[in-house]
């Protein structure tokens, strides 16, 4: 990946830089067990994980409001009280903070997740991350829709050649949210969504981890 037409980076958290999807499928079982569901494995998760979150929630066997009796927001708050509770017990990616140090000083990184704005700042502190990142933009509520307000709000009012922009992340939402922007985008394989899925219904070159992309 030559990096040089580029003056941006605009890099996912949750399964791009934060190894955490084998939490995240520890606790959809557990949720799911709890409502009456059968839990499912982790090639199945990698093949139904979705944005919205709700959709994926849909996916996994919950039978939500308006067509079954289960609260989607009563689920996403467990979901979030789990996660931070166990959340100290979570490694950002080994190469995290190398790739990080290759682009500092050299190329705006922004930061762009789902997750919700303040919990964010604390899991990147937590990391001793936050300082690598020149901006970094969550979102305003714990239900985890789009990534795509946010960031087009934030080019928007900083008047922004997205031609220059490079989305990395580690689900199609990534790619969803480069394109609407008009931006350009490439798959990190190792998180959220299965590389089949991403090969099969993503446009964007994949690759393995992060240091292979300045490789």
């Amino acid at each position: 990946m030559n990096f040089d037409s580029f003056d941006t980076l605009v890099i996912d958290f949750n399964g791009t830089i934060l190894d955490d999807r084998e939490l995240c499928v520890t606790i959809l079982n557990e949720m799911l067990v709890m409502q009456g569901h059968e839990p499912v494995t982790l090639d199945k998760y990698l093949h139904i994980f979705t944005f919205p979150i709700i959709e994926y929630y849909r996916r996994a066997g919950f039978k939500l409001e308006p067509e079954g009796n289960e609260n989607f927001d009563y689920l996403a708050k467990i979901f979030v009280r789990s996660f931070k509770e166990r959340f100290p017990g979570l490694q950002i990616f080994d190469d995290a903070i190398s790739f990080l140090e290759s682009f500092k000083g050299k190329k705006k990184l922004i930061l762009l997740s789902a997750s919700e704005q303040k919990a964010l700042e604390s899991q990147l502190e937590h990391f001793g991350v936050l300082s690598y990142f020149d901006v970094v933009l969550g979102i305003k509520d714990i239900y985890a829709a789009s990534k795509l307000k946010e960031a087009e709000r934030y080019f928007e009012e900083n008047k922004t050649d997205m031609g220059k922009v490079l989305f990395i992340g580690d689900t199609l939402h990534d790619e969803e949210v480069a394109k609407a922007l008009g931006a350009k985008s490439i798959f990190v394989s190792r998180g959220h969504q299965h590389p089949d899925v991403l090969k099969s219904l993503g446009e964007s070159e994949i690759f393995p981890d992060l240091m292979s992309l300045v490789k």
